[in-house]
């Protein structure tokens, strides 16, 4: 099988059995953050330019790269090649976020799925949008192609990738006429193809490859780590094998790498260095999180780390608010030099916070100063978890991010929050008009104003739904009392819902002298049975109250139901024996039909 793949680095397209329905396109800005510097001042562009960052050359513009100046090179030996080298600090990424997200949003005119991959590259699916141009004729390959073919592919993927070449052209000519970068591009069929070929005529350029030629090509790349996704580890793991080369890769047999690795990363590097690849364009959206960090070679005093943490903070505030959303969980990242292990490592802790940090003014979230000295206490407080202050630290690196967001506002002059505290809007809601006594709160996608911001918590929920006050159930099952159809809720009056004082005082007078009452020494089971038996008799008479106690209203004993009524009077004759009643349906577990004892007197 591997024999069969390899024979089809030849001219003519031999793997006809792999699929080349795809066309993607790798975009890449030339010197990015180099350029972003030359478009704000054009007069840079005929000098050798390097972005710093502490005491490292991050990246440099063409004019420098000429002298020998290469990525993240440090500063003291890119001078000594190019002693007029200009430098500009680039450690604030404000400016280039910026410029990347307007070429991602130029990049989404084209109606296909972008993924962004960092800040200056991105891929791009054209697959549809090829297959309505691929029926024209006339098309004609714009840029490099890698290799000629002697024949075409029966598929046809050499027409395909053809227009996705002209497509490619078209998006950079557009990016430099708005937006004025230059850029890169790489046609091919799959991801992995299409990134690898992208910088192979670099600068402002592009490059298109037929399947067919992927192992060729893939052969001709003198390091395994050359290949995206093989990472530092695997890289060794492959050396220390004497798998050098990709060329090595795609030579040694699959059961080989199995012993290696497991079967599924051996089938997966194999398929690799064949430059097969078969993961998706993945539409990209707004990052999951939002985050900072800030490297140094030691700090170990508190307030020098505050002093770092507030300088983050701010910067991380401001992309905040180009983002839009509220952040509702925050992370502290430090990391520690240990002398021991002579190696760093890193450690985080996160919490929640309250959106009600955060106000939306005039379309724009915005943070007070009070808010701002929350957000440090809370950082700090993170910190003391994560540094013993009893013991030396020393720290190499401090982070802080945003992790978690919502896209809407739930300050003190937003709805949700109003209907949250609103008890009477809420009890409104909440009626059902079947009577159900179980209803369910109301579901608020919003995180309460009073939500935790000491827990930590990883996965937490950030926006719980409040639970609903027991004055809402009780309301419904008195409104439930009436035997009157229940209105609609936005015909009901507030005032309708509650108890008055003089109701609520005649309430509190029932509940003391029942308990009073009960306090009383039992009588005997015979006694109860004939006081029971009286009592009966009374109830059956009905519709008067010449035995209430003083404390009730006659007006407004009459005014209730008489089931209401006759209960009444019978825990008046006897007020025990309504306790034992009680007790007793609650330890056969038996459903009681709801009598006045169940709103009126508390369960004990």
């Amino acid at each position: 099988m591997d024999d069969a793949i390899m024979q089809s680095s030849s001219s003519t397209c031999s793997y006809v059995d792999k699929d080349h329905s795809r066309s993607i396109l790798h975009i890449d800005l030339d010197c990015f953050y180099a350029q972003v510097e030359m478009v704000k001042n054009p007069k840079l562009r005929s000098l050798p330019l390097g972005i710093q960052q502490k005491n490292i050359v991050v990246t440099s513009n063409y004019e420098a790269r000429n002298y020998g100046i290469q990525k993240c090179m440090l500063v003291t030996d890119a001078l000594k090649l190019c002693p007029n080298l200009k430098l500009l600090n680039g450690e604030d990424l404000h400016e280039y976020r910026a410029a990347s997200n307007k070429i991602f949003e130029l990049l989404l005119c084209w109606k296909c799925p972008v993924e962004k991959l960092g800040m200056d590259e991105n891929f791009i699916d054209v697959t549809k949008l090829v297959l309505d141009k691929v029926k024209t004729d006339n098309h004609t390959l714009v840029g490099h192609l890698y290799n000629k073919p002697s024949t075409d592919c029966p598929c046809g993927c050499h027409s395909r990738l053809t227009v996705a070449s002209q497509i490619a052209n078209e998006i950079r000519e557009k990016i430099y006429s708005d937006l004025g970068f230059t850029t890169c591009a790489g046609v091919a069929h799959n991801k992995l193809l299409a990134k690898l070929i992208c910088p192979l005529h670099k600068p402002n350029n592009q490059t298109t490859i037929f399947p067919e030629h992927a192992v060729e090509f893939m052969s001709t790349l003198q390091s395994v780590r050359s290949i995206p996704s093989i990472g530092l580890k695997t890289t060794d793991t492959l050396i220390s094998h004497k798998i050098i080369t990709v060329s090595d890769l795609q030579q040694v047999s699959l059961d080989v790498l199995k012993k290696i690795f497991s079967s599924d990363m051996a089938v997966r590097l194999k398929s690799l260095s064949l430059g097969e690849d078969t993961t998706p364009v993945k539409q990209s959206g707004k990052p999951q999180s939002i985050g900072l960090e800030d490297s140094f070679k030691t700090v170990s005093v508190k307030s020098e780390v505050e002093d770092k943490f507030s300088a983050l903070l701010q910067r991380l505030l401001v992309l905040v608010r180009e983002d839009g959303r509220i952040p509702v969980s925050l992370r502290v990242t430090l990391r520690k030099r240990d002398a021991k292990r002579l190696s760093s490592h890193r450690e985080s802790r996160q919490c929640q916070i309250s959106p009600s940090i955060f106000t939306i003014a005039s379309g724009t979230l915005t943070i007070t100063d009070a808010g701002q000295h929350k957000l440090m206490s809370i950082i700090m407080r993170l910190f003391n978890k994560l540094i013993d202050l009893s013991k030396p630290f020393h720290l190499t690196l401090v982070g802080l991010a945003f992790t978690k967001f919502q896209e809407r506002m739930t300050g003190r002059s937003s709805i949700v929050n109003y209907l949250m505290n609103d008890i009477s809007v809420q009890s409104v809601l909440n009626l059902q008009n079947d009577c159900d006594t179980s209803a369910t709160s109301m579901d608020y996608s919003a995180a309460s104003p009073s939500s935790s911001t000491t827990t930590d918590l990883s996965d937490g929920e950030v926006e719980p739904s409040p639970k609903k006050p027991k004055k809402v159930t009780w309301i419904a099952k008195r409104r439930c009392l009436s035997k009157e159809e229940v209105a609609s809720p936005s015909k009901l009056k507030v005032s309708e819902l509650r108890l008055n004082s003089k109701e609520l005082e005649k309430v509190s007078e029932l509940r003391l002298n029942s308990r009073d009452r009960s306090l009383t020494p039992r009588a005997s089971p015979a006694k109860d049975v004939l006081s029971d038996a009286d009592t009966m008799k009374d109830v059956a008479e009905g519709g008067h109250c010449d035995d209430c106690p003083s404390y009730v209203d006659k007006e407004v004993f009459n005014s209730l139901p008489d089931e209401m009524q006759q209960e009444l009077k019978a825990m008046w004759k006897n007020p025990s024996s309504s306790e034992v009643a009680r007790s007793s349906s609650r330890m056969t577990n038996k459903s009681k039909p709801n009598t006045i004892l169940k709103y009126f007197v508390p369960h004990k």
